[in-house]
């Protein structure tokens, strides 16, 4: 076995076990109530979970790997429970990666410190209401004034929105100018002219804390731009965005492990015509083919990850890995649903969930169809 192996085994053996302790006994009463789990979320970044992403010098783990530990962490923590397990993607990628990449010793101190030890609450604002996939025609808008910025506009679909405490905003410097006029301000939620519109209310990951925001005359001062304040931050932090579809994809890994394990279980346990129904053969063709689909996902993505620990371009394989992580999972979760029968529809058991989570990585961080464009253009088309 290789030094990353046991590296990644160890790390991966450690953050099974919290799950299994700690997160899925409370699993279907996150997804009932639908409400932010900061118990469950502080006890992660005191253990160090937060800081996966990042070396011991920056206050993180320190990992040999930490883009492959990451995606060992969002897929199990989504085995217990996505909605959960979104959350904290977003908090320990995103939210925290641009901080630590362009922010400086008074917002890595304010912010990006606290936020790995789980003290604070992070987000990443890009998507508004008339403007999802084509953030180039985002119209939330900076305007130069002394000592900073103002900002005017509104974000939707906000993971972490209403109870985070900062909220990285990308907004537009220069309406004219597409992404190249795109800046990053990093806005404390206490400022006057915050608001929290809504909480969104989603048929899945409950759990997930998703808004809708406003900003109106806001005022950010200049060190809380991480760009040049000339609309190139946006640009930088792309490669952020790149690397969070593997991690999309890893949420479908954990959901489509666990709605597996399930539909095994109960093929063991349900006895139709005097046997269990895992003895017949449309029930193991069919658990043979969810096995297929799942490790086929796990393969690649863990090749995504790899290559992004080595400094890789990751640009066609993190896309192709969300398409076929997110993909598999919902085709996978109902084939599980259907091996349940009946007790399938039943809120009491979790494989409905498990569908209705699926639904979530084929959306969220960009819909299957935009990473085919991503990965058309890359091929040259």
């Amino acid at each position: 076995m290789n030094h990353l192996q046991s590296d990644v085994l160890e790390f991966r053996s450690h953050i099974a076990r919290w799950v299994d302790e700690r997160l899925l006994p409370q699993a279907g009463r996150l997804d009932e109530e639908g409400e932010f789990a900061f118990d469950l979320f502080r006890e992660l970044g005191q253990l160090g979970y937060l800081g996966t992403m990042y070396p011991e010098s920056a206050g993180g783990s320190g990992v040999s790997y930490p883009f492959t530990c990451f995606t060992v962490l969002c897929e199990e923590l989504a085995r217990g429970s996505m909605g959960f397990a979104a959350g904290v993607c977003m908090q320990g990628s995103t939210a925290t990666n641009t901080l630590y990449e362009w922010g400086n010793d008074t917002l890595k101190e304010l912010y990006f410190a606290p936020a790995l030890r789980g003290e604070k609450v992070g987000a990443f604002a890009i998507t508004e209401p008339n403007a999802g996939s084509d953030a180039a025609s985002l119209k939330t808008r900076a305007t130069r004034v002394d000592g900073g910025y103002v900002l005017n506009g509104s974000k939707i679909f906000t993971t972490n929105g209403t109870v985070a405490d900062f909220i990285t905003v990308v907004a537009t410097m220069a309406p004219n100018s597409a992404a190249k006029g795109l800046e990053l301000f990093v806005v404390d939620t206490k400022s006057k002219g915050f608001h929290v519109g809504r909480k969104l209310d989603k048929f899945s990951v409950h759990c997930s804390d998703t808004a809708e925001l406003s900003f109106e005359d806001l005022f950010v001062p200049d060190n809380h731009c991480l760009g040049d304040g000339k609309g190139g931050g946006f640009l930088k932090a792309y490669k952020s965005l790149t690397v969070d579809r593997i991690f999309t994809a890893a949420l479908a890994l954990g959901n489509a492990q666990a709605a597996y394990d399930a539909s095994v279980r109960y093929a063991r346990e349900r006895s139709q015509f005097g046997q269990p129904i895992g003895k017949f053969q449309a029930v193991q063709f069919k658990l043979v083919d969810m096995l297929a689909k799942l490790e086929q996902a796990k393969v690649y993505t863990y090749f995504a990850s790899a290559l992004a620990d080595r400094g890789a371009s990751i640009t066609t394989e993190a896309a192709l890995a969300k398409i076929i992580a997110a993909e598999n999972c919902n085709q996978l979760c109902q084939d599980a649903l259907s091996i349940f029968g009946g007790y399938g529809l039943m809120n009491e058991y979790p494989v409905q969930r498990y569908l209705r989570d699926s639904y979530f990585p084929m959306i969220g961080g960009g819909t299957g169809d935009i990473m085919r464009l991503v990965v058309a253009r890359q091929i040259g088309l």
